[in-house]
């Protein structure tokens, strides 16, 4: 599979639907964003959602490459239609082919359509301008001074953050996530979970993002340096 934006072969990746189904994703990590076959990302079971959200975290990197305004679909040539959808009145876009031969969508938008992504609060905003003066936005890269705006003011994306806040619904879906690959289940997993819940209730807690800018070296990007975080926490527990 070529990539639409950068012309350059994507990976192919082998992940599993529901009822068993093989579902194949084509990854391009330059360009930050999968090819998916028609629906194919609506059938994906909640092991391969995660294992697609650590990959993320694997290779986030900023800046974010800029997309055209035209891309081509990898099967027919005909240009892809930029579409706009909601999920849980959270707005995410992706590029899909007339012919329904599928959608290229990039990481950012795949995680707000999985509803993995929220805009901060203008009390979360707030707070967090106690600590930080400028971030990255997690949409195109661009520098957000936090002293003077509470959006991107390159491609106007509001300021995000992973949405974790519902933990025993993602640590259910890890638990589910190791059972269905047919693996062992470790005897100390509900212990392990509990950590995990523990790790991630701290982590996410906003007063805890002050943290982040301890290292010069860190990433600003908000959604980045928690995937890095959460890419972590998941290392060893799914595959």
């Amino acid at each position: 599979m070529i990539c639409p934006n950068c012309a350059q072969p994507m990976t192919e990746w082998k992940l599993t639907g529901h009822l068993g189904v093989q579902l194949t994703v084509d990854v391009c990590t330059p360009c930050q964003a999968f090819w998916f076959e028609r629906h194919e990302d609506l059938g994906l079971t909640p092991a391969s959602t995660l294992q697609l959200m650590k990959y993320i975290g694997d290779h986030s990197f900023a800046p974010k490459p800029a997309l055209p305004d035209r891309l081509m679909c990898p099967h027919c040539g005909s240009g892809l239609t930029l579409a706009h959808n909601m999920s849980r009145n959270v707005h995410f876009v992706y590029w899909q082919c007339s012919s329904q031969h599928g959608h290229y969508i990039s990481f950012f938008d795949f995680l707000k359509e999985k509803n993995f992504i929220r805009p901060l609060s203008p009390v979360e905003i707030q707070h967090l301008r106690e600590s930080v003066q400028e971030v990255h936005c997690s949409n195109c890269g661009g520098s957000v001074n936090l002293q003077t705006s509470s959006a991107c003011p390159f491609c106007h994306s509001p300021i995000s953050i992973l949405n974790l806040q519902e933990q025993q619904s993602m640590l259910a879906q890890l638990k589910e996530a190791v059972a269905s690959d047919g693996k062992h289940v470790d005897p100390a997993l509900p212990l392990k979970l509990a950590m995990a819940k523990a790790e991630a209730s701290d982590y996410f807690s906003i007063s805890r993002h002050s943290d982040w800018w301890a290292d010069p070296g860190t990433t600003r990007d908000l959604v980045v340096g928690a995937l890095k975080d959460i890419a972590r926490l998941f290392t060893g527990r799914i595959s």
